[in-house]
């Protein structure tokens, strides 16, 4: 069993997640992923109150797929000037639970158990166009 970090709420993450496995997408701020792409909200804002989304609040929204990105890009403007990366993570890597928002049905959380650092290491730019039409 994973140890979460001391700040995590209890039941975070919550006991539908699962190991993450195969591609997963963020939408990051450049080019070349770098370990501030890769901070959840809590890590960057610690003194918010997040209430009842304290536990997604300290993971990272990614997508499992291309076009749940193309599709949250085309629903929130902001996205579509973001950079999309791309890794093949496993197990090893966190766990990752379904959690959809207002705005994407197909919108996940990936708790990570690595660090911001090593995650960035492992996602790579992709064009969300040819990706799309790929």
């Amino acid at each position: 069993m994973a140890k979460w970090p001391d700040h995590y709420p209890e039941q975070c993450p919550p006991e539908s997640a699962e190991s993450v496995s195969g591609k997963v997408y963020r939408f990051v701020n450049r080019t070349n992923p770098k370990e501030r792409d890769f901070k959840s909200n809590y890590e960057q804002r610690p003194g918010t109150d997040w209430g009842n989304q304290g536990c997604q609040a300290r993971g990272l929204s990614v997508f499992r797929t291309i076009e749940a990105c193309d599709d949250m890009a085309e629903q929130v403007p902001a996205l579509a000037k973001k950079k999309l990366a791309v890794a093949n993570l496993s197990q090893n890597d966190g766990v990752i639970a379904e959690t959809p928002s207002r705005n994407s049905s197909e919108h996940n959380t990936l708790w990570p158990l690595v660090d911001a650092k090593e995650m960035a290491s492992r996602f790579k730019s992709v064009d969300i166009e040819e990706a799309a039409n790929a």
